[in-house]
């Protein structure tokens, strides 16, 4: 009998140790894949264009290439673009943070004729491409004269639309349609109002799907180069995408870029990123924890 229930035991442990290592090797394929390319990338910029055409060169160059980095930093105006990209994402996040967690309260907790109606044009416009819309809202933008400033980005960010604001409004009001109702009554019975109520109970509630929502606003505006380049044409003005969709022509501009180097392009791209993944590293523990609990990964 003891040797049965041995056997038994050594044979749970067994099936559960397999069952670690299958998802510990898929988990480690999955973050190769994602990984390779920023593996790459960076190994490219630290590359001269000898390491770029040497067939015994992989991944460690035979020297690093600093030339590479100070050329792109030059090539970016890179402390003019970090700020311009660094303080528009930072305020468009906070204000499409704040006005989606509004919109989303009312759609969750607020009963008022053809809701459900307006909540299902919030969610088509979320299939729609913004390149369907681009030239309506470039002329209505240009009639308003907000071209060549930073208004089409802030704008339609604070009032709950923007760069992805349907998803944001749609975390919100699932987030909100699971709190307790009672939590309601209670401040209404007390004589408290629903902008008192959002703002003193429901939002300090919301912080998980706050969290969510800034991250994800604040990369996307960063990472965004498609309405930029449409709205912007002054290069004071620019972002740091802008600078790298047309960093090849203002290398070869400035006699930078040789032919046959992709050096000083990554290390641009690298430039470009670093910010973010710098970023990524303290607060990656604060957006896995919010992504739970907001019920996204489900």
């Amino acid at each position: 009998m003891k040797f049965l229930s041995r056997y038994q035991f050594s044979g749970h442990a067994l099936k559960r140790f397999l069952g670690r290592a299958i998802v510990f090797v898929l988990l480690l394929d999955v973050a190769f894949i994602f990984l390779l390319p920023v593996m790459r990338l960076t190994s490219t910029a630290m590359m001269d264009t000898t390491d770029q055409h040497d067939p015994t060169v992989v991944w460690i160059p035979h020297q690093i290439a600093k030339e590479n980095f100070e050329k792109s930093f030059a090539a970016l105006d890179y402390w003019k673009a970090l700020r311009n990209t660094a303080l528009v994402s930072l305020a468009a996040a906070l204000l499409q943070t704040l006005s989606a967690a509004l919109v989303g309260y009312g759609f969750a907790r607020l009963k008022f004729p053809g809701r459900d109606v307006l909540f299902l044009f919030v969610l088509f416009s979320l299939i729609v491409p913004p390149q369907t819309l681009i030239i309506q809202l470039f002329v209505l933008y240009g009639k308003l004269n907000w071209l060549d400033s930073y208004l089409p980005f802030l704008v339609p960010s604070a009032l709950g639309m923007g760069l992805r604001g349907a998803l944001f409004i749609f975390i919100f009001r699932q987030f909100f349609k699971g709190l307790p109702w009672e939590l309601e009554d209670a401040a209404y019975i007390d004589g408290a109002g629903p902008l008192r109520v959002f703002f003193n109970i429901m939002l300090p509630l919301a912080r998980p799907g706050m969290i969510v929502t800034f991250l994800f606003s604040f990369v996307w505006h960063w990472n965004d180069s498609f309405e930029p380049s449409i709205y912007l044409t002054h290069p004071d003005t620019f972002f740091l995408t802008q600078h790298l969709s047309t960093i090849e022509s203002t290398m070869r501009a400035l006699r930078m870029l040789m032919t046959g180097n992709t050096g000083m392009i990554m290390a641009a791209s690298f430039l470009v990123i670093l910010p973010m993944l710098i970023l990524y590293v303290f607060v990656q523990r604060y957006f896995v924890e919010s992504i739970e609990r907001t019920g996204l990964v489900g």
